[in-house]
């Protein structure tokens, strides 16, 4: 009998082996014709900046070839294509002797704004030859993004972009279908396949000769201690895995692979940079003057300031730990409050929204701390029967620092009141002692903070002139384009929780119908809400807050000056309602094995998104954007001395931080030297692009004390890019 079974686990173990050698043997076999493609996209400005293609105008790229390559397509990014647009875009490609090689014509409604598309053409380029890409548009305007310098190098050609017969100083965001041939095996086309061939056979000869009984029973003794220990660390360990995801994320995306600094964020940066120089509120001490820091609350610019100093980072870099450290700080927090739940909530990082936030150097991501600490801190003392102090000590805190993050802030201090006008209520129909201690606590507490809130705004109108620091005055709006704006704000930020964009078919709803499917939303939020939230529980404390942030922002943005309605300012009050919501909805999901297939989806799901990005090259510090940027404005700035003002400066806004000595400045033709040494008191030096100094003297407008020192400057100075002129003189 033992016999006749090892014969036939010797049969069945040949047959296996037999089938391995088959299937390898296909899989290593060479594929005819086989090709590789590799796409090479240059590196795109991620500021909106563009190269127009006005429509019936030809626009002319010249690409040299450094050696020989051969294409299959070229593709390239698009922007202000309209959705009811029916004209066509040309592309032609011709060589030095115009015969054309590529002839394409695409519907522009076939183009989906802001994404590659291909432009199908097989054609080989020749190393030093020069080939024409016209790109016609006709009863359209695309933009094409602007490539820096220096971004696209890693194309096998220069490209040289013709506008209205003048050469442009940046590419276009175009890019190439590189096709080579190699040696591809079936295997290697088919991904995986070779080391899944060889598991599988190894697994059917174990259990051929262990039998598939004992294998199994190897298996659930060994899943065992893996159910135990995500029983017991599984939500910690998730939470780990998250920081990770969320931090290089963050490093690859908005330091390796690009630079997200918006006029704010150079704000934030150049007070930084300050008070790392001891300058305190002053904007601009290193440029010589004492410049009152208003414009926005001085929290932010401290954390960066702070992290350059533990960590010697400069600014930017400082910025983006400050922004991994909040991520590691709310989840922490979550998992203070939510336990082994924590993983779910930790989910509200991975919003679009919020990454986007993250990305950008931008103050509502302590903000947004310091929000959920308030509403948990909040539903802490509304719970308790009889709160200690330190509850309402920290909950002072906290509103000041929400204050100090966004000047937006103070609204906690308004949710304050109107839970002290329900407590107030509720005190006059039962008399109970503890609801009359948390009334006057409470009330103490939102005086005490408010004051000192205040007396901030008072110290910057002293020091500043305005609260604030800038008017903040209505300026004139289409109210028609500003709400199709809050409709398309209010659905962006319900798909972004799912970490979607707008499904086409909702994109393409007018807006008129458009405001039905955000109603049905709110709706259908509503419903849940009254059905499953309690007073003064966690989540009707952030329910709350969520709201009457959005309602007095949206309420704010109707009568006064600001950017119109997008994701950066509903995603804080966003990121508390799906903290709340997911609180309602724990109690139907928790216990249901659907929820731990659920878990481990999201797991695999994080696990290949930071693989992808190592994939990707996401991580290749070869290749860093952020370094890049700083070598152009390196050389930028190379001919402007310390302590300048830079005369009708057109230098990028993004570098004002990198050089906090220089300030911008003008020239008014009434203007003599004199005055504008009383003006500039704090700089030493005057800047102004040659360029522009000979039309300012080609039009005879300007002051003749200020016409003489430009003639100076230009006879010093002719070969040179700027003008430079000193002040002290």
């Amino acid at each position: 009998m033992k016999k006749g079974t090892t014969i036939r686990k010797i049969i069945y173990s040949f047959i296996v082996c037999l089938l391995f050698g088959a299937v390898m043997l296909v899989l290593t076999h060479t594929a005819q014709n086989g090709m590789q493609t590799t796409q090479i996209l240059p590196g795109i400005n991620p500021d909106p900046v563009y190269v127009t293609c006005e429509a019936g105008e030809p626009l002319d790229v010249m690409l040299t070839a450094k050696e020989d390559f051969q294409v299959s397509g070229f593709p390239v990014l698009l922007v202000n294509i309209a959705e009811d647009s029916r004209g066509t875009l040309r592309f032609t490609v011709t060589d030095d002797t115009s015969s054309i090689l590529v002839s394409q014509v695409i519907p522009v409604e076939t183009i989906t704004p802001g994404k590659w598309f291909t432009i199908t053409g097989n054609m080989v380029f020749t190393a030093g030859q020069s080939y024409k890409l016209t790109v016609f548009a006709d009863g359209s305007s695309p933009y094409f993004m602007q490539v820096p310098k220096g971004e696209g190098a890693q194309l096998p050609f220069t490209e040289q972009v013709f506008k209205d017969g003048e050469v442009m100083e940046c590419g276009i965001s175009l890019g190439i279908d590189r096709v080579e041939p190699v040696r591809m095996t079936y295997g290697d086309i088919f991904y995986y396949s070779v080391p899944v061939s060889v598991l599988l056979t190894a697994i059917g000869l174990l259990c051929i000769w262990a039998g598939w009984r004992e294998v199994w029973s190897v298996v659930l003794r060994l899943r065992s201690p893996a159910e135990t220990l995500v029983r017991r660390y599984g939500s910690e360990l998730f939470l780990l895995l998250l920081f990770g995801c969320i931090c290089v994320s963050i490093y690859s995306r908005a330091y390796l692979k690009g630079a997200y600094i918006s006029a704010d964020s150079a704000g934030y940066l150049r007070e930084a940079v300050n008070l790392t120089a001891g300058n305190g509120f002053s904007y601009d001490g290193l440029a010589g003057y004492d410049t009152w820091f208003a414009n926005w609350p001085i929290l932010y610019p401290v954390l960066i300031a702070a992290v350059m100093l533990v960590t010697g980072a400069e600014a930017y870099l400082a910025s983006k730990i400050v922004a991994m450290v909040t991520a590691g700080l709310i989840l922490l927090v979550l998992h203070k409050c939510f336990g082994k739940d924590a993983w779910l909530y930790g989910l509200c990082l991975t919003n679009i929204g919020y990454l986007n936030l993250s990305y950008y150097t931008w103050s509502e991501i302590p903000f947004m701390l310091f929000m959920l600490l308030f509403a948990l801190l909040f539903a802490k003392v509304l719970q308790e029967e009889r709160p200690a102090w330190g509850w309402y000590l920290a909950l002072g805190i906290v509103g000041i620092c929400c204050f100090l993050t966004r000047y937006y802030g103070i609204f906690v201090w308004i949710v304050t009141g109107l839970y002290l006008l329900v407590l107030f209520v509720l005190y006059q129909q039962k008399k109970e002692r503890a609801v009359l201690s948390k009334l006057v606590g409470l009330t103490v507490t939102a005086f005490v903070s408010g004051a000192l809130s205040m007396a901030y705004l008072f110290m910057n109108k002293l020091m500043n002139g305005m609260a604030s620091g800038v008017s903040r005055t209505m300026w004139w709006d289409d109210y028609r384009i500003l709400t199709d704006d809050l409709i398309e704000s209010l659905l962006t930020e319900f798909f972004n929780i799912f970490s979607m964009q707008i499904p086409e078919l909702v994109e393409g709803f007018p807006y008129q119908i458009k405001v039905f499917v955000v109603v049905g939303i709110l709706a259908g939020i509503g419903w849940l809400i009254l059905r499953n939230c309690r007073h003064f529980t966690r989540e009707s404390v952030l329910i709350v807050m969520a709201v009457v942030y959005d309602v007095v922002f949206i309420g704010i943005r109707y009568v006064s000056s600001m950017d119109s309605f997008y994701f950066r300012f509903f995603e804080p009050a966003t990121f508390l309602l799906s903290i709340a919501l997911i609180g309602l909805l724990l109690p139907y999901l928790r216990g249901k094995r659907r929820f731990c297939y659920f878990a481990g989806m999201v797991t695999l799901l994080l696990v290949t998104a930071v693989w992808s990005i190592f994939a990707n090259g996401g991580m290749d510090r070869n290749d860093n954007y952020y370094l890049a940027l700083e070598a152009q404005w390196e050389e930028t700035y190379k001919e402007i001395p310390e302590k300048s003002v830079v005369i009708f400066n057109d230098i990028d806004f993004r570098s004002s931080y990198y050089r906090p000595d220089v300030v911008e400045g003008t020239i008014r033709p009434g203007d003599e030297f004199a005055d504008l040494q009383q003006t500039y008191y704090g700089s030493e030096h005057l800047c102004i692009r040659a360029e522009f100094a000979k039309a300012m003297l080609e039009s005879g407008e300007y002051h003749s004390s200020v016409v003489h020192r430009l003639k100076e400057g230009i006879e010093d100075k002719e070969p040179a890019e700027f003008v430079v002129i000193s002040l002290r003189e």
